[in-house]
């Protein structure tokens, strides 16, 4: 029995809308260590990169893939979800791409800098927390509620896909043990889509021998314009900045670096949807007195005296500002030999305005030779839960260097058991 399916089309939405944005916490972001600086003589560089994070406390990496490819999801699998689900739910995508040019300079327009960089960035993230009979409903059906309620409040979901322009600029400030560098940068975005939903007081009913349903609906879903998608669509626009103070101990080759970034907001427009439902009702189906002229009946039917006027009653237009998911992360490095080819690595990222915990990670990477650095990691928190990666970086020569960094490599050999997977890819040509 799948009514649920249509009298709870914005709880079900959450999901369908999910996979649309995930061809996207915070990666950590890796670089080949030491390998750029072969190439301090040179100015400037451009670097093209592109990151995927999909992250859960519950949702295989299978099961996600699964879905994702449209391939069938049996019960087995869906069960193994189950199994881990907790007293809070979360998952979280990320999906970023795009080119950034760095320009190496003492002034700009007779202002003294150290540099100045332009980026261009394709960004997507969702996030959620979600009950688990809300999971159960949708992939296991609403049989096992039989006489009872499945509780879906407590659904707190952000889908957002914008596009980003920033310019930036830093300083370096140098003292007798090192240097202090200072950056900051402003962005100008582009709103494509966005999706919010959340729910308080929400559950469905099912009566033992399953001839009706009782909804008790109560949630706020705001939503982009809907005639309007594509990377074409302007939906909305917003601003944000970055900014970081890092310092070096040039006698220790100590970093401590805190970085701020994506603290910012996008205002959609007035085409946008708002709807603030706050109800409750019962779904007993729909009766065809005359089965011999159905067609023709059933043509006239209309569902809009039932759950569609329950939701689009109060359905508006109007406009509504998105706060991004701005991140806060402190940094460490140092090095475990003298001779500054085996770099240490630690770190906190914390994300304001997603459901999700501090992250914390750790690796330590060595130079295998002179041009190639490999290096391992390990992380606990974000969407997920504990977490391994391996990390890799090739200088080519003549400017070109190439890094590579994973987490949760276990989800290739455990799908069906790891709740995450994520890779960081940067290519740089300096000249």
């Amino acid at each position: 029995m799948h009514k649920y399916k249509h009298l709870l089309p914005a709880l079900i939405l959450f999901f369908f809308s999910f996979k649309s944005f995930s061809q996207t916490s915070g990666i950590m972001a890796w670089d080949a260590y030491g390998m750029e600086e072969k190439y301090d003589t040179m100015k400037s560089y451009i670097g093209i990169s592109g990151n995927f994070m999909f992250a859960s406390n519950c949702i295989t990496a299978q099961f996600a893939n699964y879905y994702q490819g449209k391939y069938f999801i049996d019960s087995t699998m869906s069960k193994q979800v189950t199994s881990q689900f907790n007293k809070k739910n979360y998952l979280g995508f990320d999906f970023d791409n795009g080119i950034t040019f760095v320009h190496r300079k003492d002034t700009l327009f007779h202002i003294p800098i150290s540099g100045y960089f332009f980026a261009l960035r394709d960004r997507n993230h969702a996030d959620a927390q979600f009950p688990g009979d809300l999971f159960n409903l949708i992939f296991r059906g609403n049989a096992m509620y039989a006489g009872q309620f499945a509780h879906l409040d407590n659904l707190s979901t952000n889908i957002l896909h914008y596009q980003q322009l920033e310019f930036g600029l830093s300083k370096v400030y140098h003292n007798y043990k090192g240097s202090y560098t200072v950056g900051v940068a402003l962005s100008v975005l582009k709103g494509q889509n966005n999706l919010s939903i959340t729910t308080a007081n929400t559950r469905l009913g099912t009566e033992t021998n399953g001839d009706s349903l009782t909804i008790d609906l109560s949630a706020n879903i705001k939503q982009s314009d809907t005639t309007n998608s594509g990377y074409s669509a302007f939906n909305g626009w917003g601003l944000s900045t970055d900014f970081f103070v890092q310092y070096y101990d040039s006698t220790s080759e100590i970093i401590v670096r805190l970085d701020v970034k994506d603290l910012g907001f996008i205002s959609w427009n007035n085409r946008s949807l708002h709807n603030n439902l706050d109800t409750s009702f019962i779904f007993s189906g729909i009766n065809v007195d005359n089965l011999l002229f159905g067609p023709d009946s059933l043509s006239n039917i209309s569902q809009d005296s039932v759950y569609r006027n329950a939701y689009y009653a109060h359905q508006i237009r109007k406009s509504y500002n998105t706060f991004l998911p701005a991140s806060i992360n402190l940094s460490y490095r140092m090095y475990l030999d003298g001779e500054y080819q085996v770099p240490l690595d630690a770190g906190i990222n914390y994300r304001l305005g997603a459901n999700s915990i501090p992250f914390v990670y750790g690796g330590v990477s060595a130079f295998i030779t002179k041009n190639m650095i490999l290096g391992g990691s390990v992380s606990y928190g974000g969407y997920r839960k504990l977490g391994f990666g391996l990390n890799f970086g090739e200088n080519f020569g003549k400017g070109y260097l190439l890094s590579l960094q994973t987490q949760n490599i276990e989800s290739l050999i455990l799908p069906n058991k790891i709740t995450g997977e994520a890779a960081f890819l940067t290519f740089k040509k300096f000249f």
